[in-house]
């Protein structure tokens, strides 16, 4: 059978019949092609026409490399084939298809068992044979197929009618019904990603929906096509979120952190923090980035890279990149090589910024250390944790206690150890809370003939600790601290705190526990009337003269010694952006009170000077409002975070979606799902249509005639018939 000499029309090649698409040779099985059927002399003239060169083209200088076309062919050969192959090109020795890898897909004009050839598009073709005859043959036969392919046929159609500008057009006329059917399936992928579900549930989901009567088209049905969908999504949103960002000029901020995913490997999570479309500034996922080397200089160049890569110009980052925020570990924040330096040496006006939240829990830590007492608090709450969370019996036990006794048990977590303030404050008031509970079960276990003689000592104890003065006194100390170091970690965590709050908020907690020092707190109040009393409730209290009881002053003037010094707020950045503060003026402030901190800034953020002090004396005489030529250096202010706790949040999400079950995700397959699942709005508010219109022009649609995706069924049951 002939081939047909004439060419299709762009039409007839959406419309083409499936039956027509003839299947790929073995030797290029990313390719469906349609063959000419050559006889065997004319074979023979394709193959070896390129051994006697008639006529000499002269290639371009990057052409002319040594190192460009593929070792077998000679310098004529070369020629000879890019005269007789215009398409073809080469890279490091390998060839490709100029025209496939312009065009890349064939979009929504795909036939029937018609690709694009990965190894044409992105220049892979090589020799598949160590002799050279059978290599060169081999070189030839591979040309001649793609040549003569049905996909690069298309691909030349769409490159002479405008490529892309053509997809882009047809998408505008395909049929409202097409449009829907693939609308719907791109919600059902949506989904999965928003709502934390694995890609097996979609064709699940589909047929699901199927039953209920919503037509969901005859392809993009498998978990393939799922994944595939999201990471579409994912990439327009990260493009759309960019844009926004670089079109409008919004300083930026960029918060990172590291942690090991459940899969072993080592991941750094990059957050922003910037103005879209001139609103407050807030923070915005970026990218799940996979670590080689935990390095300051690894650690610098994958960042730098996955800026770029999402749309940031070098130059517009020297503009607008206003802060780095990180936690203090010494490869981030180091004085020398440490990231911060590094990236500071590239962007010499970047303020580095050092994480609240971690900052205070080094202060916690600090103070800890130097109160010897408090250790001995810490041992005995972590004795109790253990007691009750490596036992389901003392935990059923301790439960009974507490109806006997009327009161409530709350989770008995771990105190002052490496996870957040609020954490060891919800222990210290789980503890607080079933204190009458807890005396009644070791006074029960002490008692109780079943357990041995060790166990009922070891309750015995316990229950002792518990009916302490001391031990009720520190209880009630740790219970009011903790819970105003609880109170400014939570704060410091809000998206909406800046810099200037957070040290109003610091201020505000030294004072607070500056005064617990001449008057008890509420809890400790309590404990010093029980104490005087002999009794809390039902427990009754002795003093026992081996506890060596938390120093209060002592305690707390060391909690506010060490805040003061690493919560500090020192530096002429951090001076000048206070004059934005009302609280900080002078009664009567002049007219061009602040004016130097103010061009400072300015200079410092590439900002108009002339706008903002201009703006700053609006301000001056009329504090009650935001003067607009003032709003420029009010919104750089808010774009700096104080604390990397959105990189936390985004690191539980990242567990929330990587479980036991799903570890073997890739890192940039988390990446895409985090990305829908934190930025991406709900269910109900997202809106397919424009990935829908974007996906088509070079993936297939949810109607057109694809593989069926086949079900495996579970063993038949008779019981079915009866339910």
């Amino acid at each position: 059978m002939k081939r047909k000499q004439n060419q299709m029309t762009l039409f007839q090649c959406f419309r083409k019949p499936a039956s027509e698409a003839t299947a790929a040779s073995s030797g290029d099985a990313a390719e469906d092609v349609n063959l000419k059927e050559t006889t065997e002399k004319e074979t023979v003239s394709v193959l070896r026409g390129a051994e006697e060169p008639d006529v000499i083209a002269t290639l371009p200088d990057d052409e002319r490399d040594e190192n460009s076309w593929p070792a077998l062919w000679t310098e004529s050969q070369a020629r000879e084939f890019k005269n007789r192959h215009p398409w073809l090109e080469w890279r490091d020795r390998k060839l490709g298809c100029a025209v496939c890898s312009a065009t890349k897909s064939t979009g929504i004009l795909t036939e029937k068992r018609v690709s694009m050839s990965e190894e044409w598009v992105y220049f892979k073709i090589q020799a598949s044979n160590t002799n050279r005859s059978t290599a060169l043959t081999s070189l030839r036969n591979k040309i001649h197929r793609h040549e003569t392919s049905r996909a690069h046929e298309i691909a030349q159609e769409l490159t002479e009618k405008g490529g892309q500008n053509v997809l882009g057009n047809m998408v505008r006329t395909i049929s409202e019904t097409v449009l829907a059917e693939t609308d719907a399936v791109f919600r059902t992928a949506y989904y999965l990603a928003k709502m934390n579900r694995p890609f097996t549930d979609h064709d699940n989901l589909v047929d699901l929906q199927e039953k209920n009567g919503v037509n969901m088209g005859t392809s993009l049905h498998s978990r393939y096509s799922s994944t595939k969908i999201v990471e579409h999504i994912a990439k327009e949103m990260q493009k759309k979120i960019v844009h926004s960002i670089v079109s409008s000029s919004s300083k930026l901020s960029v918060l990172i952190d590291e942690a090991t995913s459940l899969s072993h490997k080592s991941a750094m999570i990059v957050n922003l923090k910037a103005s879209v479309d001139g609103a407050t500034p807030e923070f915005v996922f970026l990218e799940l980035v996979e670590l080689e080397s935990q390095k300051a200089e690894d650690i610098e160049e994958a960042l730098l890279d996955c800026l770029y890569t999402a749309g940031f110009s070098e130059d517009w980052l020297q503009k607008n990149w206003v802060s780095f925020v990180s936690d203090g570990a010494s490869v981030m924040l180091g004085k020398n090589t440490g990231v911060a330096t590094r990236l500071m040496a590239r962007y010499p006006n970047l303020f580095t910024w050092h994480c609240m939240n971690h900052r205070l829990e080094l202060a916690v830590s600090d103070a800890v250390d130097e109160v010897q007492a408090v250790n001995h608090f810490r041992a005995f709450m972590e004795k109790i944790h253990n007691l009750y969370s490596q036992s389901n019996k003392n935990s059923r036990e301790l439960l009974e206690a507490a109806q006997e006794v009327g009161s409530q048990v709350l989770k008995i977590g771990r105190v002052l150890n490496t996870r957040w303030v609020a954490s060891s404050f919800r222990s210290v008031k789980a503890v607080w809370r079933s204190y009458e509970a807890l005396n009644r079960h070791f006074e029960n276990a002490a008692g109780d003939q079943t357990r041995s003689s060790k166990e009922r000592q070891t309750y015995r104890g316990l229950a002792r600790r518990m009916q302490s003065k001391e031990f009720l006194c520190d209880l009630g100390l740790m219970y009011d601290a903790l819970s105003e170091l609880s109170n400014l970690s939570q704060q410091l965590q809000a998206h909406s705190v800046t810099l200037l709050r957070a040290e109003q908020l610091l201020k505000r907690t030294l004072r607070v526990l500056a005064s617990f020092k001449d008057t008890p707190g509420e809890k400790l109040e309590e404990a010093l009337t029980a104490q005087a009393l002999g009794h809390l409730g039902s427990v009754h209290l002795e003093s026992n003269a081996k506890l060596i009881p938390i120093n209060t002053k002592q305690f707390l003037q060391s909690l506010i010694n060490n805040m003061e010094k690493r919560l500090s707020f020192e530096g002429e950045m951090l001076h000048d952006l206070s004059i934005l503060d009302t609280g900080n003026w002078p009664s009567t402030p002049g007219i061009r009170h602040g004016e130097a901190q103010v061009k400072r800034l300015c200079r410092r953020f590439n900002l108009c000077e002339e706008q903002a002090v201009n703006g700053m004396r609006d301000f001056l005489e009329h504090p009650e409002s935001e003067p607009e030529s003032l709003k420029p250096l009010i919104r750089c202010m808010q774009t700096i975070p104080c604390s990397t706790a959105e990189c936390e949040r985004g690191f539980s999400v990242m567990n929330n979606i990587c479980t036991d079950k799903r570890s073997t995700l890739l890192l940039s397959t988390i990446s895409n799902l985090m990305m829908i699942s934190i930025n991406g709005p709900p269910v109900r508010l997202f809106e397919p249509r424009k990935y829908v219109t974007i996906w088509l022009k070079s993936h297939r649609s949810a109607t057109q005639a694809r593989r069926q995706c086949t079900h495996q069924l579970p063993e038949y049951k008779h019981i079915w018939k009866a339910l």
